[in-house]
């Protein structure tokens, strides 16, 4: 079957597909297949690897994908750890030096929650959003992280539970695992930020339903908290200012707000206990 699977996806990426991730049909199923990208680290990435160093902060390393055949193999091998451990993640078809072929993982969450937002279920929007929130914390717990766990990035099937998507990002070999979950943390949230403009309750609703699973006491909470501290002076800095922001800017004011004030114990569940600081 993985030879006619080869010879399927050859033929059709000769014909010319438009895209470097597109869809199939294959024995009776939708698959995806994902084609090798060029090297991702720029020179910028350096001068961030160099600040990382300098500050000693480690979640701040670049993670971008190594690209081409390195790439692939790293995503390939990060599904399959991740399967072996119980996450719902796209099973693995192929891999080869050019593409790997992968199952169908589900509906995009962020389209989904996207949907039920126009379709006024506020209901829906807050349990999807916890569901995700909670889906990341059991990541985290199975000793995983994910590198860019955004909304987009999230799946959801037909009975509900929550999967993961796209593995180019491997934080996991370039930092230490609690500040590659607590980096984990700062992207998701930020997502939600994004996506859903000032909706700073489905945020706390995100964040609430992580903390349940995973409690204030563990390890990714320590970088998580440290870098709150490293960025308050600017937090500080850009207060005043707020009103001629851009748009990611406030949102990330947003987000970051909500978080010191978790971590310090002014806005968390009744059932975790503040960072100590």
């Amino acid at each position: 079957m993985t030879e006619q699977l080869h010879v399927f996806v050859e033929q059709t990426i000769a014909q010319g597909v438009g895209a470097r991730v597109f869809p199939l049909r294959w024995a009776g199923r939708r698959i995806w297949v994902k084609q090798a990208v060029p090297p991702k680290e720029k020179g910028w990435h350096r001068l961030q690897r160099l600040i990382a160093t300098l500050t000693r902060i480690p979640m701040l390393r670049p993670t971008v994908s190594p690209g081409g055949k390195a790439g692939l193999a790293s995503e390939a091998e990060i599904i399959h750890a991740l399967t072996k451990a119980g996450v719902l993640v796209p099973d693995l078809l192929a891999v080869t030096d050019n593409w790997i072929a992968i199952g169908d993982n589900g509906a995009i969450l962020q389209t989904v929650i996207s949907d039920a937002v126009k379709a006024g279920d506020e209901d829906r929007v807050a349990e999807l959003i916890a569901k995700a929130g909670a889906a990341l914390a059991d990541l985290h717990s199975s000793g995983f992280t994910h590198g860019a766990p955004l909304l987009r990035n999230m799946t959801i099937r037909d009975d509900g539970r929550i999967g993961f998507i796209d593995f180019e990002e491997d934080p996991n070999k370039r930092m230490p695992l609690p500040d590659a979950q607590a980096r984990d943390v700062l992207l998701f949230l930020f997502s939600i930020q994004r996506g859903f403009k000032r909706r700073t309750d489905l945020l706390r609703a995100g964040w609430r339903a992580y903390l349940v699973v995973t409690g204030m006491t563990a390890p990714q909470m320590k970088p998580l908290s440290h870098i709150v501290g490293v960025i308050r002076p600017v937090y500080i800095a850009l207060k005043p200012f707020r009103r001629w922001l851009g748009t990611d800017a406030i949102n990330a004011m947003l987000a970051y707000g909500i978080l010191r004030r978790s971590l310090r114990g002014k806005d968390a569940p009744q059932d975790v206990s503040p960072v100590a600081r």
